[in-house]
């Protein structure tokens, strides 16, 4: 029997009104209805996610954007060639992978024992919880693999390029030496190559074959004409390889005359240099002798004057050719002499100091360790304190600020150096421009100190502090999560609260403008003591150099050689001016700043370089600037000025080479 179902539902919102309007006519009376059951009946209330949920959704988002970039990561990798590729993207990428790989595996890892904290007992929630940990767990497990083929992959194209390339050079090699009639060319296998159609060469090496017009060819009765035509295009070709072969013979004979050319110059070198120091040694033993005895040096130097030194008689040489050349060669020995011993003793030395705004005394050299390798910094930084060097920069951006600080407690415990005798620079990274405070105490427990002598703005602009990663956040294509429209002023403000804390002695910037030092000079009460530039003669940068030293700001040089493998070492002045002082072309790089009044920073992790560099400064002379400043200016009017740090952020710096 069917039974007939009627809507209620407005008889029943009739009653509930009723019983409302009697509610209200009653003073004191008590609610039919609470406010969240009022809610759920008019059907406003919306169900809440557990953490649970709201955890495991994070996770997924966080396991999509990770694909997305080893996709991007993957298009780079997977190319064969490694001419058009990225490698410091590559990098990056891979880095920030890894980066996020570790953090999900965490992630689940706690999402685990939020589920079984929550669900100590088995039930249908708990089985549910424990299908999604199974899913999650699965697809980043996905994702690991398969950023472990495209590392494989990425691995294979770099081995089978070199591979390559060493083919390549011993097939060179071997071809110059073997017959042509062992050669492997493709002409001597290709009966099936087309007929070369008129106006082409002869022999073709396009795999394009048409059969029918070559049979067609043979049957008209071509064939013997073609193979001729084939035989004597081969006999050119072949004539043309013995050429090459005895051109290449000829090489290698002059190559290796000039080598053993080389080894003699090289040993006659040698023997040169024992007997100049030699004569050297038995040069300063004669001096010794004779420096207390001011009436003779009084007459040495009246020879170089007036050729005979006043008082004494003329020396009676032949009026011939030996005895002109015995008189110069003479007054020769006699000014290099004095030139020599005078150097020794009154050589200018570039200043080992210079006076910040703040009257603190900065260094002119220190050691730099950006892209220092893992696992050799400490040891770098513990040999330079206690080889002559007081400054040591560093920068939590560059991850290795806790082996920094194992270098500077190796420094101290050998009791030769003591923490107020060093001066010690670090940075606050980008994604902590809005919490300088925390970023500097990130810094100082990494280095073991209770403060730093400078602290600077690394770069004036914000990455995305909430980001997926602590130092290059990046958004889902892989670009860097940079907050756009960020006032790098707000960050210098938080600068100068720092000077209350005792947690820094001085404060300053990195990598800025004079456009942006002079958006910022008008709003500071505490000018920067410090602004630390890539500077070298490939790139003066003259205009914020001249702007600092109005505002009294001290400019502390980064990449004084030019980049990795030192480009600027073979420049034309710098050789000319290193073999003009009998130094190194890095000598001369490194001094030019000191003579400019700035600070430089040389980067090495080896030892004997680290020695070299601080030990070899020299003091340039007028000349020496000169050509430095022209060789500069040259490169500014052609604006073929060289900066080899500009990360890509995607923010106009104001810099002139980069508009």
């Amino acid at each position: 029997m069917a039974v007939a179902i009627n809507d209620r539902t407005a008889e029943f919102r009739h009653i509930v009104s009723a019983a409302k309007r009697k509610q209200v006519a009653k003073p004191g009376s008590q609610r039919l209805l609470g406010s969240s059951q009022q809610s759920a009946a008019n059907g406003d209330a919306k169900p809440k996610r557990s953490e649970f949920a709201r955890s495991a959704a994070e996770i997924g988002r966080g396991i999509s954007a990770t694909m997305g970039k080893l996709q991007k990561l993957a298009q780079l990798a997977k190319k064969r060639s490694l001419f058009d590729d990225n490698p410091v993207e590559v990098n990056e990428l891979t880095f920030i992978i890894k980066q996020d790989l570790s953090r999900l595996n965490e992630d689940i890892r706690n999402l685990q024992a939020l589920s079984r904290r929550l669900h100590p007992k088995p039930d249908q929630e708990g089985e549910n919880n424990k299908n999604i940990l199974l899913l999650l767990q699965g697809k980043l497990g996905d994702v690991s693999a398969n950023f472990k083929d495209v590392l494989e992959i990425r691995t294979k194209n770099i081995q089978a390029s070199r591979s390559r390339t060493e083919a390549f050079v011993s097939n060179v090699g071997q071809h110059a030496q073997l017959s042509l009639q062992q050669s492997a060319s493709p002409l001597y296998g290709t009966p099936n190559r087309g007929t070369p159609s008129p106006g082409n060469d002869l022999i073709s090496l396009n795999p394009v074959v048409d059969q029918q017009m070559q049979l067609q060819m043979m049957e008209e009765g071509g064939q013997n004409n073609y193979i001729q035509q084939r035989g004597q295009a081969i006999e050119a070709i072949e004539s043309t390889i013995n050429e090459l072969g005895s051109i290449f013979g000829q090489l290698a004979g002059m190559v290796s005359e000039q080598s053993e050319m080389i080894q003699r110059i090289d040993a006659n070198t040698e023997d040169v240099v024992d007997n100049v120091e030699g004569a050297q040694k038995e040069l300063l033993k004669y001096w010794s002798r004779v420096s207390s005895n001011r009436w003779l040096l009084a007459k040495m130097f009246g020879v170089l004057t007036s050729g005979n030194g006043g008082n004494f008689p003329p020396i009676k040489l032949p009026k011939d050719g030996v005895g002109d050349r015995c008189v110069k060669l003479s007054r020769l020995f006699l000014r290099h002499l004095s030139r020599s011993l005078l150097t020794k003793t009154t050589a200018k030395m570039p200043p080992k100091h210079f006076t910040l705004n703040t009257g603190a005394k900065i260094p002119s050299i220190g050691l730099g360790t950006w892209q220092s390798p893992p696992g050799q910094v400490a040891s770098a930084v513990s040999y330079a304190l206690q080889n002559g060097y007081t400054l040591i920069d560093g920068a939590y951006c560059y991850a290795n600020e806790d082996e920094v600080g194992q270098g500077l407690a190796e420094a101290f415990a050998s009791g030769k150096v003591k923490r107020e005798d060093i001066f010690v620079v670090s940075k606050v990274w980008t994604t902590y421009n809005t919490r300088v405070e925390e970023g500097l105490d990130k810094s100082l427990k990494s280095l073991g100190l209770d403060y730093v002598d400078l602290f600077l703005v690394h770069w004036p602009l914000l990455m995305n502090p909430e980001g997926n990663h602590d130092r290059f956040p990046t958004k889902p294509d892989g670009s860097r999560d940079i907050i756009q429209g960020y006032n790098h002023v707000d960050t210098w403000k938080q600068m100068e609260a720092l000077l209350k804390t005792g947690k820094t002695k001085a404060i300053g910037v990195s990598n800025y403008s004079k456009l942006y030092l002079e958006q910022l000079l008008p709003h500071a009460t505490v000018i920067p003591a410090v602004n630390q530039i890539e500077n070298h003669p490939g790139l003066p940068q003259q205009e914020i150099v001249d702007l600092c030293k109005e505002k009294g700001i001290h400019i502390i040089a980064y990449s004084p050689l030019g980049s990795t493998g030192g480009p600027l070492l073979s420049a034309e002045p710098v050789v000319k001016i290193a073999e003009k002082h009998g130094v190194k072309p890095s000598s001369v790089l490194l001094s030019y700043h000191a003579t400019r009044g700035n600070t430089v920073l040389a980067k090495s992790v080896t030892h004997e370089r680290i020695k070299e560099n601080i030990d070899s400064l020299i003091d340039l002379d007028e000349e020496d600037q000169a050509e430095l400043k022209a060789y500069s200016d040259k490169l500014v009017a052609e604006k073929k000025w060289q900066r080899f740090v500009y990360p890509p952020f995607g923010v106009n710096f104001g810099f002139p080479d980069k508009q």
